[in-house]
């Protein structure tokens, strides 16, 4: 009677994680508005620049159709005749933008310029990374100029987005699926920086994860998803690569060919030189042999590896304990949990929230008002609010989502006051939501059938 059970809840649990990998898609009209604005920013730069601007093309995952709920737009645009680094395109782009912001409808305020891209948002407050790139047909002769100076590997990434999105595109729609999962869970992570290239090191994991699936009698999410967790719990030995084979199809090259006696068949097609070869762990881009995703990142791999072990031991217990109340709440919880000893962060003074606003259902993305602009140039206090802006998106969604015809306000409420607890080891007491008086507040929009609702959260420091 108790395996009959424990086999129920396991059927149950594929469904359902299933069912909520798919749901995470961004909505159907982010992906239009997005469209569009993306469209008119491109015709404005090929009408404006004074560089030759051959295409746009839409990277990361929303060219790879792996979105989750509130993407960013990464807009990449090919100028021909041109070789990195492209700092002078980049700073052309950025006048342009600044010179058309109402045109262009880009929201008042800094653009963020990296050695490679700039950061902006549309006044509907959708993300956007638009990034030059060179556009090179003879990839042979990128390859010599990255192993010649490996830092162009870095500055050539973005002429490499569509086959970057080609090669997740080839995978079907369970791998699709998972992969959502995984990006769902790491973004309910906290590693005190920014981690580069983090999207899409889970996109290659869940590739490998999911190609093993296949090879079983049936697919299971619930197993792929464990066998994600038990590869990224592994991350400092892990050597994953993938080869092109017949029918334009990718599959992983098992590990124990990636040794270094074996380079003549990798080097540089599938792994950019001899010398990774002899290291201990890697993940190569697919599209970009000499691009590994955790070189130099030891902090960020024993962090990943810790998160990863503790939310595989939760999903054991919840299967063990028959768990299936607020399963998703409880399996997709942020990490670190306990915010309060977290030296890179600094915690509000007093907050006060509410989960019931009405809100339209036309509202696509979170929003923050700041009332008191110090804040915003606190760095520990910018990543706390980020923090726990991404903490309260992700609890909602996670309770909306999983379960979209059964949820309430109330169960929205129950779930954030759960999180507050839980990040800020505090006994939540009853308080007046005096929004106004705090120094920001974040706004996350949800849907419950077509009723539009918010959650507000504010903070002061004192």
């Amino acid at each position: 009677m108790v395996l009959e059970k424990q086999v129920g809840l396991i059927l149950w649990l594929n469904k359902l994680l299933t069912e909520f990998g798919q749901s995470l898609r961004c909505s159907e009209e982010f992906y239009q508005e997005g469209t569009r604005l993306a469209n008119r920013l491109f015709e404005k730069l090929k009408q404006k620049s004074i560089y030759p601007i051959n295409r746009a093309y839409f990277g990361g995952s929303v060219g790879k159709k792996t979105d989750v709920i509130e993407p960013d737009l990464d807009i990449v645009v090919f100028c021909n005749n041109v070789e990195p680094p492209l700092t002078k395109i980049l700073d052309d782009f950025e006048d342009i933008l600044i010179l058309n912001g109402d045109v262009l409808q880009i929201k008042p305020g800094p653009i963020k310029k990296t050695e490679c891209s700039l950061s902006f948002l549309f006044r509907n407050g959708i993300k956007v990374d638009l990034l030059p790139a060179a556009n090179v047909s003879d990839v042979e002769e990128i390859r010599r100029k990255i192993k010649n100076n490996l830092k162009n590997a870095y500055y050539y990434n973005p002429s490499f987005v569509e086959k970057q999105v080609a090669f997740i595109l080839s995978q079907d729609v369970f791998t699709h699926t998972l992969i959502r999962l995984v990006k769902f869970w790491f973004k309910n992570l906290y590693f005190g920086d920014k981690v580069s290239g983090g999207s899409v090191m889970m996109e290659l994991i869940s590739v490998a994860a999911a190609e093993a699936e296949r090879k079983l009698e049936s697919l299971s999410m619930l197993r792929a998803f464990t066998k994600v967790l038990d590869m990224i719990s592994q991350l400092d030995s892990l050597k994953l690569a993938f080869r092109q084979v017949a029918d334009r199809k990718w599959e992983r090259v098992p590990a124990n060919e990636l040794q270094a006696n074996n380079y003549k068949q990798f080097v540089p097609c599938i792994v950019g030189n001899k010398e990774k070869l002899l290291q201990n762990s890697f993940i190569i881009d697919p599209a970009n042999s000499f691009q590994d995703f955790i070189e130099q990142k030891p902090t960020i791999v024993s962090n990943l590896k810790r998160f990863a072990s503790e939310t595989r031991n939760l999903l054991s217990e919840l299967v063990k304990r028959n768990e299936a109340d607020n399963f998703m709440q409880i399996l997709f919880q942020p990490h670190p949990s306990i915010l309060v000893r977290v030296a890179t962060l600094v915690l509000p003074s007093n907050i006060c929230f509410g989960t019931s606003y009405t809100c339209s259902t036309s509202t696509l993305v979170c929003d923050m008002k700041v009332r008191n602009e110090t804040v915003t140039k606190d760095k520990r206090k910018k990543d706390t609010i980020k923090v726990f802006q991404q903490r309260l998106f992700s609890t909602v969604n996670a309770v909306v989502t999983a379960n979209p015809r059964y949820v309430t306000t109330q169960n929205v409420k129950e779930a954030v006051e759960r999180l507050v607890k839980r990040s800020m080891q505090v006994n939540l007491k009853p308080c007046p939501e005096l929004h106004d008086e705090m120094d920001v507040t974040l706004t996350i929009p949800y849907r419950i059938y077509t009723e539009g609702y918010a959650v507000r959260y504010s903070m002061i420091w004192n």
